[in-house]
Formats: C-alpha cells, structure tokens, sequence
C-alpha cells in the first residue's frame, strides 16, 4: 500500500514538474531535493521488482506499477534536460515501443495515456505549454500512440500464433506418449483419429532415431560415404518404399527423409532389391547416374560415389523385403568380402527394428478398431429405430473401414413385391434418404438377393470395376449413381429372413482387404442384422398395439389418440377439420347368411378402399366392428362430402367377393361433420358425425348424409 502512494506521490511530482519550474527550488537546496528524488526513486524500484518476485497480492497489478515507474523516470530525464525544449523526447518512443513490444494492448494503451497525460499536466502547470505550437503536440501524441499501439498489437498476433503452434506440438508429442502401444498397453482401447495421428507420428520418430543411432553404429564399424535405409509402408494404392534413416557426408546431396520412392516414375535400385529379394553389390558404378540409387537428388552428379552394397530386409516367412539397406563408397570396389558379410549381419538388427515398428502399428490398429466397435456396439444397443442407428453407426465405421461412398438400405414391401428404402447415406446426396424402389430394378441388389436365395451367400465384393464403372447403374436412384472403383455389399439376414442390406464403396481400386471384409465387417454387420431384425419385430409389435389386424388401418384406441392431438392444434391454430363416420349397410346379414369369414372380407373391402382413397394427411380407423371413421385435415364440409361421395360410390360398385348366389356388394352409409362450419365444439365432433351417420340410415342407407341435415329431423329409429 506504501509502494502505491508512493508512486502516487512521485506521479503528482512529474505533473508539477518541479526541476523545470524556476524559482520553486533554490540552487542551495536543488542538489538535496534531486539527491532525495533519485534515493525515493530507487527505493521504489527496489520495492516493486520485491513484490514482483514474492508478493502475491499488491494493492495495484505489478504491471501498473512498472508502467508507472517507467513513465516517472523519462519524465524525470525530460525536466532535466529542459522539459518542452528538450532533446530527449524521442526517448518517450524508445521506452513506448520497449514496453508495449513486450506487453498486451490494454496495457500498452494505459502507458500511452499515463506519458500524455504527465507530459500535458507538466506543460500547463510550468506554463511551458505553447498554444501555437498545439499541432506539434498533438503529432506527437498521435505518433506515440499509434507506435506503440501496432507495436503491442503485432506482437500480441505473433506471440498468439506461437503460442497455438506450441500447444499443437505439446499436445501431439503428450497424445504420443500418452498412447504408444509399445509403451503403455492398457491405453489401447480408446484411441481415437487423434490419438491414431500421435501414435503414427511416435512410432515414426521412434523408428527413425532407432535407425539412425545403428547406421551411426554400422558405420564405425564399416565406413561408408553414405548409408540409406528404406522401409515398405502401405500407400494409397499399394505399398511403397519410404527413405525413414540416412547418414551422409553430402547432406546437400540427398534426398529428404520421407521421400517416397514411385515406381510409375522408373524403378530404382532400391526397387529392384527389394523385388529380387537378394543382396546386390556392385563395384563399380562407371557413369551410372546417381538418382537411379533412390536416395541422390538428380543435381547430385558431382558427388563421386563409384561401389554400392544393397541389402534387402526380409520378412520372417522370406516372402518380401520389409525394408532395404543401402550403403556406398566413393573408391570403386571399396566393399570387401569382410564388410559385405558384416553389413549382412547389421541388417538383422535393422529388421528387427522395423519389424518391432510394424508390430506397433498392428496394435495400435487392432486397438483402434477395438475401440470403435466398442462405440458401435454401443450406438447398436441405443435406440429401438433402426434408421436412428444407422445413422450413428455409418461415420463411425470410418474408423474401422476406408471407404468413400456408404449406402444402407431397409426392406419394405411385401414379400411377393420386395421394396427397398434408403434410411443412411455417407457420401451422397442425403435428400435419397426416404426414398424407395423395388429390389430388382437394382442389379447389384437383385443379384446379391438371388444368390442368397439360391446359395445362402450373403456378401458381396468386387475389387476394381475399371473404366467400366462409369456404365454400370448399381441403384435406380439418380442420386446413388457415382461412379466407384470398388464395391463391398452385404445383405441384412436374421432368422432366415432378409432384413436389408448395406454398401461401401471406394473411388479406389481394392480398397477392402480381407481383413476388412472377413474379419471387421463380417462380425459387425452380423450384429447390425440381428439388431435390424429386432427393430423391425419390435415394430410390427407397436404396429400390432396401434393397427387393427384384419384391416391394417388404425384401431380405434389410436384414433381417439390422434383425435385428441388433433384437437389441441386446433385450439392453439384454428382451421377447417372434417369427421367421416360410416358403416357397412345391413352388415349384420352379410355375417347372417354368408358367415363370419365372408363378413370380415367384406371388412376388408372397405379397408382397402379407403386405404386407396384418402389423402396421405389424413388418417383413417376401424372405429368398432362394421364401422369405420377418417380425419380430415384442413378440409371443410364441402370437400368431406366430395370425399364422402367419391367413397360411397366406389364401395357400390365394388364386387367384395364371389358367393353361393353370385357376387356380393355392399354399400356404406356416411355421416359427415366439419368444424367449424357445423359446431366450434371441437370435442362434440365425434358425436355429430354419428348423428348424421345415422341419419343417413334412417333416409335409406347407401348415402351421405351432412349433420346439420339431420338436425332438420327428429331422431327416430333405425330399421334393421
């Protein structure tokens, strides 16, 4: 609290300027009063950089009181050397920019307002301000400010863009360490895209300062003006071999590390060992040029190399190189048989190196595609729809499988005519989904879907279509139809019975190995069947609980349901609603003379019928035995009754079926209300409808009849 009334104090000195007032200190007492200035002023110094190491917690923000100190000070240089006429004002820029180069913008914009406003009072109170010259001191404090201002602001950019980088590079290094299988085994089963990236990178640079501390041991051991090691990693299309460790004595002259040898550019040495499989010296490379080695830049000519051994690394079954040892001399025939037999020996220590390596990545892999069928697993046993799944299954599987393209498909239809429907998408246009088309206007499905039928083969694969896929239509949709290199199918079978069916595809030739295909895909998708299957029984059961078995249409339990939420619309948005109440005429001696059976056909009859007639905003129920109701959204009572009559004449000319004494038809009698042109009584509807149903009856059956035509009549009884 001292140090900060003292800074106060010594601020209040600054704007009285008194070592440039005249008269205000004599010469007797002026080398005192600038002796006591300078020992208050160190003091002060010497108390803020104390706090500064050891306080916690001073009355004003140590940066505050360094501004201060630092404002005090010029000031102080500034009256010594005669205050408006001094030479020394561009020291205010040197301390400025200092300060705010090493500070934020807020804090550079408290300095410059603390110089200006020192330096202002100063002036005015010394009278040393000239009104004349107020251009000249607005210039400076414009400059002053915009110096120092871009300075911190600059600053404050490059120092936020170092800092994003640092963090970047600390957190990959910690996920490196964090995850490498080869170090700690339990971290294995959450390694995600991240962690996967961090991993590659540490098994990377563990592999090549492995690398590099041998060929520094082979080295010594056998000099050489070069040696090189390329290791087989798997590319895009195929494997390739990568220069990963070299020691030269002509840095300049070699290609970097990571350089990837193609072989569509021309084979080099390094390619051709690797392909034999066997060793290679050769003596004397004569005017062989030395960019056909792999590891020289093609500039590097005026490096002498003349005798070359080459090594390659084999596998454990001596089936391929995993990697290649290069080493070269500048003196032709420099390899004796002791350092090529040598050079042999050292190339075991380098394969189990890189074999270790490739054991690494086959963990973390294994791990990785561990961890994502967990979390597949998990999404499969998240939701009862199966369309809510797939949809979180589908990106998921990008972990586990390299695909472009993913198409899943459900079963819809009848067994007679198979539907499919699109429920995920992955790489085409998502307005497919919801759309449906028979099963055999599809070539691929239809053929995966035959064979199933006749060989009980439910995958599959082809691995390069060629330039003939930009023929090939494999799905009837013009969204589906995206040209693809490769192609993995798999049907939905459970129970005997098929469910569905799923694709990947890749713009790349062969690009699900059998790994992918026999191992990872075949135990998941067997799994996504058996939940397929589930999710449909679980919905043929709701079907059940909501449909009315014999016609398929809504039961009356969940008519009322969908009346009621109906209802609750209308009241928050009123606008036009019809109820068609109807039932089968004299139904009671169809079942009478005919039996039951023939009267649940004609049942049936009316269902289809209106199944077939109504608009797909309406719904439709079997309210109770021969009788049935539809809900008619935004339809007033001149369109119910068109409705009405357009049923009521198709059930008259409908022969339902063949009896003993010829055809049988039957006809419906309608009753017809709408809100709110025949009651603003939302829950009375139901009512009146059967109030005009009935009064359709009672006026001779086989008719329409509207509710306010039959509040025009008493109600009388209806004859059977």
């Amino acid at each position: 609290m001292f140090v900060d009334l003292g800074l106060g104090l010594y601020a209040l000195l600054a704007c009285l300027g008194l070592f440039i007032r005249p008269g205000l200190i004599d010469s007797t007492w002026s080398l005192v009063a600038l002796h006591c200035w300078i020992a208050g002023y160190l003091f002060l110094v010497f108390r803020v950089s104390y706090d500064f190491v050891f306080s916690d917690s001073p009355l004003l923000p140590i940066p505050f009181r360094f501004i201060a100190l630092g404002v005090i000070f010029v000031n102080f240089v500034m009256q010594l050397t005669g205050g408006a006429r001094s030479n020394f004002w561009s020291a205010y820029y040197l301390f400025a920019v200092v300060f705010a180069a090493l500070s934020h913008l807020p804090r550079a914009a408290l300095m410059v307002l603390a110089i200006l406003s020192v330096e202002l009072f100063s002036l005015l109170i010394t009278r040393q301000f000239d009104a004349a010259q107020w251009q000249t001191y607005a210039g400076f404090g414009l400059s002053l400010a915009g110096f120092s201002l871009a300075t911190s602001f600059i600053m404050d950019y490059v120092q936020r863009e170092a800092n994003q980088v640092k963090d970047a590079h600390d957190r990959l290094v910690a996920k490196a360490e964090a995850v490498n299988p080869l170090t700690d085994p339990a971290k294995l089963e959450m390694l995600m895209q991240e962690s996967r990236q961090a991993v590659n990178l540490s098994t990377a640079q563990d592999l090549e300062a492995s690398l590099a501390g041998l060929l520094e041991m082979t080295s010594r051991l056998v000099p050489a003006h070069t040696y090189a090691v390329f290791v087989k990693e798997r590319g895009e299309n195929q494997e390739v071999l990568v220069l990963r460790a070299c020691r030269t004595g002509s840095k300049d002259t070699i290609v970097p590390l990571g350089t990837v040898l193609d072989p569509a550019a021309g084979k080099t040495r390094i390619d051709l060992c690797a392909e034999r499989r066997l060793a290679q010296y050769i003596p004397d490379l004569a005017d062989t040029p030395l960019q056909t080695l792999g590891y020289y830049r093609p500039d590097a000519g005026r490096v002498a190399v003349r005798s070359v051994m080459l090594i390659p690394l084999l596998s454990k079954d001596q089936e391929s190189a995993v990697a290649v040892l290069a080493a070269d001399r500048l003196a032709p025939d420099e390899f004796d048989s002791q350092a090529q037999e040598m050079l042999k020996h050292f190339a075991a220590f380098f394969r189990q190196f890189i074999e270790k390596t490739r054991m690494s990545l086959d963990l973390e892999t294994k791990a990785t595609h561990f961890g994502a069928l967990h979390d597949i697993s998990t999404d499969l046993s998240s939701s009862l729809n199966f369309r809510e799944i797939m949809d979180k299954v589908t990106p998921r599987l990008k972990q586990v499988v390299p695909f472009d393209l993913c198409a899943c498909f459900l079963r819809t239809g009848t067994d007679a005519m198979p539907q499919v429907e699109v429920i995920s998408l992955d790489g085409y246009v998502r307005s497919a989904i919801g759309r449906s088309f028979p099963l055999e206007k599809s070539a691929v499905l239809a053929f995966m879907h035959k064979h199933w039928l006749d060989r009980g083969t439910t995958t599959f694969y082809t691995a390069d279509y060629g330039d003939r896929s930009k023929d090939i239509v494999l799905f009837p949709l013009k969204e589906l139809q995206i040209p693809v290199r490769s192609l993995l199918g798999r049907l939905f079978i459970a129970n005997n019975e098929f469910i569905g069916a799923f694709f990947l595809a890749s713009l790349r030739p062969d690009a699900f190995s059998s790994y992918h295909r026999d191992y990872l895909l075949d135990t998941l998708l067997n799994q996504v069947s058996l939940v397929g299957y589930n999710s449909q029984l679980h919905q043929r059961i709701e079907d059940l609980a909501r449909t009315d078995g014999l016609t398929g249409l809504l039961n009356h339990r969940t008519f009322m349901e969908m009346l009621n939420a109906k209802y609750r619309e209308l009241e928050r948005t009123p606008r036009p609603f019809s109820i068609l109440l109807m039932d089968i005429d004299k139904f009671k001696l169809v079942n009478d003379k005919y039996g039951h059976p023939i009267g649940d056909i004609a049942i049936k009859a009316v269902g289809r019928i209106l199944q077939d007639t109504i608009r797909g905003t309406d719904f439709v129920a079997r309210y109770g035995g021969e009788e049935f109701a539809v809900g008619m959204v935004e339809t007033d009572r001149n369109g119910a009754k068109l409705m009405a009559e357009r049923i009521r004449s198709l059930m008259e000319k409908t022969v339902v079926t063949r009896v003993s004494d010829g055809e049988l038809k039957c006809t419906l009698s309608i009753g017809v209300v709408s809100f709110p042109e025949d009651t603003d009584d939302r829950a009375g509807l139901v009512t009146m409808a059967d109030e005009a149903l009935y009064h359709a009856k009672r006026n001779g059956r086989n008719r329409v009849s509207l509710y306010r035509d039959a509040l025009k009549e008493p109600a009388q009884p209806v004859q059977p």
